[in-house]
């Protein structure tokens, strides 16, 4: 049988042995990062969580974090259910879409806060850049989200939230991660070497702060090519074969960060620094060789290197304002600049021999607040209030001015105004109301309206059944807006004339959590989802009076998503079984084209895991396979006709495991693999042929089967 027949009976089983079991009983407390499972968030901390009463709302905690040996957020995602993560090779990035809709419409938070990035706020963020060893839970919002979370929450929200204080007076963390890269380690230049340091200290009752320091040092996926000091010589002259360099760049990222935290009485302020800094290095596959004077051979290659700083300060403030009523502010100032050179780099004496281009390539600014006041009217059974503001001021540029980095770069501003309010309507014990509406007011595009309405229902005290109606609105980003790359071979242009998408998001959720045994539980959430997005944002190529190709951005088309996904989560005693299937379909229609197809396209995904842990030598053991299946594309053309065609990318399976094991009571050791079944390309009908080992219509995928081995030490003092 098939692995997608296979699931797919698998969760009808687990979702009948659910209707005949026993019922109002509480299960078993197992959460397990890829599950996704529902949490009652009642932290000290929860002003900076999603609000579950109006979202679906579920968790990754830091032992699911832990147990996957996760570095960053790309990492840890890759396993969900609805959740698909994207890397690429080229740029080094690594993006994430939920229920069909890519990064545009998923906003990730920090603590309640937007992460700035080149793109915008929040949104098509690339997820490697995220580092997870300060983070206490990962929070997944699902449906529409805009109108607390703004413009672009369309699929959801993932929020990341910092650890505040720990048990201990002192707590000092230190951990060291190797890992393969497919078939590829050394201990100098191939392979990920992690590192990881950290220090808590609770000064007294009302303050405890953080510092510490991540860093990431990927060497790249060679993946046949031969490296930075490769050249081939035959006879005593260059022979150009396009193996120089590496399939994947390498990348070296460090993250510093510090936390502190402060009670004033029942008031809260809560600040949160990062440092972020990543070098991408870029080998060039043509060599130049030249004969010198003296008879000798000279082989050279311009390279570029890629450094991204980004500079992140965030305050949060909350408290009581009067009685129940609670006010929660959220302040924040990022920076990033993307530095560039490009370097004329001898390969025989393997040295740098001089610089071509130093500059900044791309700049942000960010500044940030968020307030609102919550629980209104605590007095009443029937009705309460939220109200609140937000505002964002974007400064930046992006690319090349004229074709040459300079200080002639074009800078623009975007910036929002909102106003938003959302009431709670007990109707009775069972039924509960949350209808919400914003005001957005854009420096782009004047001012929107956003709404949603949420409900739920109880049926019984383990079955409910949740609903989120809202707008699908996205506005354009920055680079949509604004990009701007001209020079003799490029252009590459935003249109400042882009209107916001807009349409319809529903999410319905039933969820029902039943013992099974005494000792066994069993948690089934079954959902369905539609998206039904007009003017959707595409790319597009128009022909110039002087017949030159022109690439910018157009509101072109109207896309549909519909599906239906089924998660169930097994608890007996020291074992977890998980297992989830999601059956989607997607049409685009495209408004520049008579030969458009609008039919949908369907696929499944299907997730399963396992857990288990065996106290007597204090070892748990997890494994975790994902079936992704195929996705529309969009494709382009070089005729400059403006036309867009529809294509896909081809499914593929994903399987990692894992052991942790504690030595003692402060030392632990998780080892295993990702990617055991060797996933490296999957085909997709937008990618052109880029190298011998990336031919046409193959989109770089995964880096090979690799193994991870991770050591952890963990000393609290009182």
């Amino acid at each position: 049988m098939s692995l997608n027949k296979l699931s797919v009976v698998a969760c009808f089983i687990l979702s009948k042995a659910n209707v005949f079991a026993q019922q109002n009983l509480f299960p078993k407390d197992t959460i397990k990062a890829q599950n996704l499972e529902k949490v009652v968030l009642v932290h000290k901390d929860n002003v900076m969580s999603l609000s579950k009463k109006l979202f679906s709302v579920a968790v990754i905690s830091k032992k699911d974090i832990e147990q996957t040996a996760a570095n960053n957020l790309a990492d840890v995602l890759t396993q969900n259910l609805n959740i698909t993560v994207t890397p690429d090779a080229s740029t080094g990035k690594s993006t994430v879409s939920m229920f069909g809709l890519d990064g545009q419409y998923v906003k990730i938070l920090i603590d309640g806060i937007p992460i700035a990035s080149d793109n915008g706020m929040g949104n098509n963020i690339d997820i490697s850049q995220i580092n997870l060893e300060d983070v206490n839970r990962i929070e997944v919002g699902e449906g529409a989200m805009g109108v607390l979370y703004g413009d672009n929450a369309v699929a959801g929200v993932i929020n990341i939230v910092t650890e505040r204080r720990q048990r201990h007076k002192w707590q000092i963390q230190a951990s060291v991660q190797e890992e393969s890269i497919g078939k590829e380690y050394n201990i100098s230049d191939k392979g990920r070497h992690i590192q990881n340091f950290k220090v808590s200290n609770n000064l007294n009752e009302h303050i405890n702060y953080t510092l510490g320091v991540s860093r990431n040092n990927f060497n790249g996926f060679y993946n046949g090519y031969q490296g930075k000091d490769y050249v081939n010589i035959v006879d005593g002259a260059v022979k150009n074969d396009t193996l120089r360099g590496t399939e994947w760049n390498p990348k070296e990222q460090i993250t510093y960060f510090a936390n502190a935290n402060i009670n004033i009485g029942k008031h809260n302020i809560f600040y949160k620094f990062q440092y972020f800094d990543e070098s991408v290095d870029v080998y060039n596959r043509f060599v130049t060789g030249r004969k010198q004077e003296d008879g000798s051979l000279k082989a050279t290659a311009v390279d570029e290197t890629f450094d991204t700083n980004r500079i992140v300060n965030n305050v949060t403030i909350t408290g009581p304002l009067k009685g129940e009523t609670n006010y929660n502010l959220f302040l924040s100032q990022q920076n990033q600049k993307r530095y560039y050179q490009q370097y004329t780099y001898n390969i025989l004496l393997q040295g740098i021999e001089g610089y071509n281009t130093d500059a900044i390539s791309q700049s942000s600014d960010v500044w940030f607040s968020k307030g609102f006041i919550s629980n209104i009217v605590p007095n009443s059974t029937f009705f309460n209030l939220q109200v609140g503001y937000e505002f964002s001021w974007q400064e930046g540029f992006d690319a090349i001015a004229t074709g040459d980095y300079s200080n002639d770069v074009v800078v623009n501003t975007l910036n929002n105004y909102d106003f938003f309010s959302v009431a709670d309507f007990y109707i009775n014990k069972r039924l509960s109301l949350y209808p919400g509406a914003r005001i957005t007011n854009n420096s782009q595009f004047g001012n929107k309206f956003i709404w949603s309405l949420s409900s739920i229902y109880k049926i019984t005290d383990s079955f409910n059944t949740k609903a989120v109606f809202g707008s699908a609105f996205r506005a354009p980003n920055f680079t949509e807006l604004f990009y701007y790359f001209v020079d003799a071979n490029h252009n590459v242009q935003g249109n400042k004339n882009l209107q916001p998408e807009d349409g319809i998001s529903i999410l319905l959720n039933f969820n029902k959590s039943t013992r099974l045994t005494k000792q066994s539980t069993l948690k089934t959430a079954l959902k369905g989802y539609y998206f039904d997005i007009d003017n959707k944002i595409g790319d597009i190529t128009i022909v110039e009076e002087d017949g030159s190709n022109l690439f910018t951005y157009a509101n072109i088309d109207n896309s549909k998503i519909a599906g239906i996904s089924l998660d169930n989560t097994y608890s007996y005693k020291n074992l977890s079984l998980g297992l989830g299937a999601t059956y989607m379909g997607e049409s685009t229609t495209i408004s520049t084209t008579d030969t458009s197809n609008s039919d949908y396209l369907w696929s499944y995904n299907i997730q399963s895991n396992i857990n288990y842990k065996i106290p007597s030598i204090k070892t748990t053991f997890s494994g975790q396979i994902k079936y992704t299946g195929r996705t529309q594309v969009l494709l382009g053309d070089n005729t400059g006709s403006g036309a867009i065609n529809i294509g896909q990318t081809d499914s593929f399976t994903w399987l990692d495991a894992s052991v942790r094991k504690d030595i003692t009571q402060n030392i632990n050791l998780t080892f295993g693999a990702r990617n055991i079944l060797d996933v490296v390309t999957v085909n997709a009908s937008d990618v052109a042929a880029e190298g011998h080992s990336n031919p046409a219509n193959n989109r770089l995928f995964g880096n090979g089967r690799s193994y991870f081995l991770k050591l952890l030490i963990n000393l609290n003092l009182n």
